[in-house]
């Protein structure tokens, strides 16, 4: 079942542009997933130091392997130097309401 997954997190002052440019990079990666279906970074309007990254996957499995494999790479500890706090992650069901 396909799941929509938020990561949300705050950056530490002046790091906006490099975490725009490091999540260029990695999402280059990302897309090369099994189950991968989209992925976006979006920065709050009225607070620009916090983002939201929604994804979509063919599954939580897949997600929580794509998951799995960025903390080995380093990519989490990455996450943490330029963040205030650790990242929220929410993965939900996406239910089909066009009927």
């Amino acid at each position: 079942m396909t799941v929509g997954v938020l990561v949300e997190g705050f950056l530490k002052d002046g790091e906006r542009d490099g975490f725009t440019s490091l999540l260029t990079e990695k999402f280059k990666v990302t897309r090369t997933f099994d189950g991968f279906q989209t992925i976006d970074l979006t920065y709050n309007v009225e607070d620009p130091s916090n983002w939201v990254i929604t994804e979509l996957w063919d599954s939580k499995e897949d997600y929580q392997k794509y998951l799995q494999f960025r903390q080995e790479d380093g990519t989490s500890e990455e996450f943490a130097a330029v963040c205030i706090g650790t990242p929220s992650i929410r993965i939900f069901y996406l239910v089909d309401t066009s009927a």
